[in-house]
């Protein structure tokens, strides 16, 4: 695992793996980086960093837009129907992790997997999460089926189609471990505000 720093003025979460204490004993570091996955993101890109490329961030202030994404003030996945492709270099694409509202009213698993395979997206983790909330809000989300379990169902889809799949849950979520089996590793949070860690597969 690894904590988050915040790099400005980039619009960049950028994680050393050298940075503050794992969210767990005992867990390894891993370094990352959260990008909207323009050209200058690619620069410096450390050999074993993931990078999570979230291009509905663009626009976005870079210090809250990743916690408020998930709330319907936005269509997190209008790039899928627009021009954006994956422009990572070769040697990086098996690291990036294409970050997707996975409970889209306004589109279809179909509708979603088919445009992002055309555009080099082999990779996805269910971010923004729901799990970004707790409380009132959570409730009134889980009312509406808008619960992790959902977005885990939506990655199994991804998965059984061939995509490479990550989690994004808070840090005391626990799926069943047949769930978790499927996830090359768990972007863990305790909400907005909190550092934010990755656990390995």
């Amino acid at each position: 695992m690894t904590d988050s720093t915040y790099a400005k003025p980039q619009s960049l979460w950028r994680v050393p793996g050298a940075a503050g204490p794992p969210v767990r004993p005992g867990e390894p570091f891993r370094p990352f980086r959260i990008v909207t996955g323009t050209e200058q993101d690619w620069e410096g890109v450390a050999e074993d960093e993931l990078v999570l490329v979230c291009p509905w961030l663009a626009g976005l202030d870079p210090a809250t837009g990743l916690w408020l994404a998930a709330l319907p003030i936005h269509d997190c996945n209008a790039f899928i129907d627009g021009d954006w492709v994956l422009n990572a270099p070769a040697q990086l694409r098996e690291r990036c992790y294409v970050g997707v509202f996975a409970l889209d009213r306004l589109r279809s698993g179909p509708q979603i997997f088919a445009p992002l395979r055309d555009r080099g997206v082999t990779r996805l983790i269910n971010l923004p999460s729901v799990s970004f909330f707790d409380g009132a809000t959570a409730q009134t989300f889980g009312r509406l089926s808008f619960t992790l379990e959902s977005e885990i169902a939506f990655l199994a889809q991804a998965r059984s189609l061939g995509f490479g799949t990550a989690l994004c849950a808070r840090a005391e979520a626990e799926p069943a471990p047949g769930r978790m089996a499927q996830f090359d590793f768990v972007l863990r949070h305790r909400g907005p505000g909190h550092p934010l860690v990755i656990e390995d597969g």
